[in-house]
């Protein structure tokens, strides 16, 4: 059981599982991804009925999270282009090409990029420098290698695009599949640059009838000068390493990460991290030794999830994957040096919690209605797993990709009843049990091994 949670993007890989290993890959996260820019309203349908169904047979909750397009500059349809330093690249506006050129469907592009600067591609292992620059074309020679294929981001070295969000393909795409509404627990939203960007697309959301939460990936320069603004008004942040490296530099990223992890900590936030986390196994069944240190590190600082991408959506091994990341996080010695003050009482209450739990050597159980205490428990990163009971199979599902929490769904008409079903559930162990606070007397009940 690991206090990190773990997230799975499904794709054509997890697709084409025998129903056992999807089984088994489900049993290994705590939530999935459905990335909406790379699968059908009737592929997001299919893998969340999928997800449900395994609810329902297994008795345990799994969060859905969907991921937007955003406003990126991304390469239009074209065949596979193979570029060799050295190279003459031509880059049109366009949605399509014959693999003679690079099409980019998005005017931003022309109008940012100018002569000397890098263009970035394939997570910046593609440089290429321009030599020309016009209104709807531009030339530039490679100075490294790779193949340039279609939907692949397009980021100019040091500067960011001026686009607004919600872009016109992310409110198609959510209200494609606003009948799925309800199954959907976060809504991922990328290249978001502050507050304002942030609740134009909770307006979105409302308005097609969404009960999700938002999700604020850090990519670009302006969101990680931002940090802490948009700290204060995403649900959930993540620190999207494939075009934050693209923005900043790959010698920069670590700094960056961390920066964003201890923002999100110090405020009391969840946050994650994404991409590259075991990107040898989209070929390979085993990690490298980097890749292993890697989550190791990342995960130590405190995260409360990390986020397999292309691993599981369109690798060769997509369950090894979904192991190897258990199998890590199982190993994971903790040193996180940042933590919020407590804000108001209720913070002191959750805080004394968790520090009795400490001393007593003994597991967290809340019994909450919507599961506002149990998030106030996990900013203070318990070390120890954290029972939750919860009425709400939402509040249940949103509940799995925080910091050491366990959802349980158990109805019940009153925090009381509820807390003695949830206790039931741990008949064997110590614990430090509560309800969600409601004023006046409150109860704690404690029980421990002499």
């Amino acid at each position: 059981m690991t206090l990190t949670k773990r997230v799975a993007t499904l794709g054509p890989s997890t697709d084409s599982l025998p129903p056992e290993e999807l089984t088994q890959l489900l049993d290994l996260v705590d939530g999935v991804r459905i990335n909406l820019a790379h699968a059908s309203p009737e592929e997001v349908a299919t893998r969340i009925q999928t997800v449900r169904m395994y609810e329902q047979a297994r008795g345990r909750v799994v969060a859905v999270l969907v991921d937007l397009k955003g406003p990126g500059v991304r390469v239009g349809k074209t065949p596979p282009i193979s570029v060799e330093a050295g190279d003459k690249v031509v880059f049109k506006l366009g949605e399509k090409s014959d693999g003679s050129y690079i099409p980019i469907p998005a005017k931003a592009f022309f109008q940012v990029a100018e002569r000397g600067d890098v263009v970035l591609m394939l997570d910046g292992k593609l440089r290429l420098r321009v030599e020309e620059a016009g209104v709807d074309t531009l030339v530039a020679v490679a100075e490294s290698s790779g193949v340039v294929t279609s939907g692949k981001a397009v980021v100019v070295e040091g500067k960011d695009y001026d686009m607004s969000l919600p872009t016109e393909s992310d409110v198609e795409a959510l209200k494609k599949i606003s009948h799925l509404s309800q199954e959907v627990d976060y809504v991922s939203v990328s290249l978001a640059r502050n507050c304002r960007d942030v609740d134009n697309v909770k307006t979105l959301l409302s308005e097609l009838g969404f009960d999700a939460q938002l999700v604020v990936k850090i990519e670009t320069r302006k969101a990680v000068d931002n940090i802490e603004e948009l700290v204060q008004c995403g649900d959930y942040l993540v620190v999207a390493r494939g075009d934050l490296g693209l923005h900043h530099g790959l010698e920069k990223l670590p700094l960056v990460q961390r920066r964003v992890i201890e923002t999100s900590l110090k405020y009391g936030k969840p946050v994650a991290v994404a991409t590259q986390l075991l990107d040898s196994m989209q070929n390979s069944p085993t990690p490298t030794r980097a890749e292993v240190h890697d989550v190791f590190t990342t995960a130590s600082t405190g995260v409360d999830s990390l986020w397999l991408t292309n691993e599981t959506a369109s690798g060769k091994y997509p369950l090894a994957a979904a192991a190897w990341l258990t199998k890590i996080l199982e190993k994971v010695e903790y040193n996180i040096t940042q933590s919020p003050s407590p804000q108001d009482t209720r913070d002191r209450f959750a805080k004394g919690l968790v520090e009795l739990a400490h001393d007593l050597d003994a597991d967290i159980l809340v019994y909450s209605m919507s599961g506002t205490l149990a998030k106030r428990i996990a900013k203070f990163r318990p070390m120890r797993a954290v029972y939750v009971g919860t009425p709400s199979i939402k509040a249940a599902r949103l509940l799995s990709l925080v910091w050491a929490l366990r959802p349980l769904h158990i109805p019940a008409e009153s925090y009381e009843e509820g807390l003695e079903k949830l206790i039931a559930t741990r008949p064997a162990s110590s614990f430090v049990a509560t309800y969600g606070i409601r004023g006046g007397i409150h109860f704690v009940k404690v029980k421990f091994q002499r």
